[in-house]
């Protein structure tokens, strides 16, 4: 293990370790009643309070500071923010790659390998989906979250993280451990802190571009809009990892008519 990951899992570690008594004292009290506590037991949020209190947080930062980055880069020409995305992508598919061998997918690691090396010879470094136009497509499910669920490990409670939002402890590991193993972050091309946090700002500013409409839409419109968020998160998620809907899932998935608001 290289000094880059070595330092990183023990950050990641003392991370975690730090934030144990934050995570318990952020339970909610499951309450006593038997119709509530079945509505407490499918929404899986114990953690509630601190979730709540952590996507306010969020809530703001992404309308005061992200959003307005995001649509900034909406202004760009479009073939401009088609190429970033396109290369984004592609940079990523060596971890899709690991992940899909991991699951014992080997005909969809194969196909992440062609995309790789079609879009990366022909698409001149990514910038063209060439693989995409010839109908080999980015395969579903090729993060680490993914992989530890084929492994049979369960979600855990519902998670919202600072900035990065709705998730669950299997994914947050998952992330956490696809970011270690992105050969471009730590043994290729950025080598330093800054060019490390670039990238994976400009990351997350081409992912929240294409959300931001839909993003104040469900908030205008919905009675509760964490709530709403948590249900989408879940349905969107299984979706990917091919679950069957959860009881959960016709909870919230609708957002109300704004003038249903108090």
């Amino acid at each position: 293990m290289n000094e880059f990951t070595s330092s990183t899992v023990l950050r990641l570690t003392a991370v975690l370790a730090a934030s144990l008594p934050l995570l318990l004292s952020g339970c909610a009290t499951p309450p006593t009643d038997p119709a509530q506590r079945t509505v407490y037991d499918q929404t899986n949020d114990p953690l509630e309070p601190m979730n709540r209190a952590i996507f306010d947080f969020n809530d703001k930062a992404y309308t005061y500071v992200l959003f307005p980055i995001a649509r900034g880069y909406n202004d760009l020409p479009t073939p401009a923010r088609s190429g970033v995305h396109n290369v984004i992508d592609n940079l990523g598919e060596p971890v899709v790659f690991m992940n899909k061998g991991l699951q014992g997918d080997i005909t969809l690691a194969g196909t992440t390998a062609a995309r790789f090396l079609v879009n990366t010879i022909f698409g001149f470094g990514g910038i063209i989906d060439v693989a995409g136009h010839n109908e080999i497509y980015e395969p579903k499910a090729g993060d680490f979250g993914a992989t530890l669920y084929v492994y049979g490990v369960s979600e855990g409670p519902y998670l919202v993280l600072p900035l990065f939002g709705p998730s669950n402890p299997r994914d947050t590991v998952g992330t956490a451990v696809d970011g270690v193993a992105d050969p471009w972050t730590h043994e290729l091309a950025y080598t330093t802190y800054p060019e490390q946090f670039g990238v994976q700002f400009g990351k997350g500013i081409d992912l929240l571009a294409g959300k931001v409409d839909d993003y104040e839409q469900a908030r205008k419109t919905s009675l509760d809009f964490y709530a709403y968020l948590r249900s989408s998160y879940r349905q969107n998620r299984r979706f990917e990892l091919g679950q069957k809907a959860d009881a959960d899932d016709s909870l919230y998935d609708v957002p109300g008519d704004k003038n249903d608001h108090p």
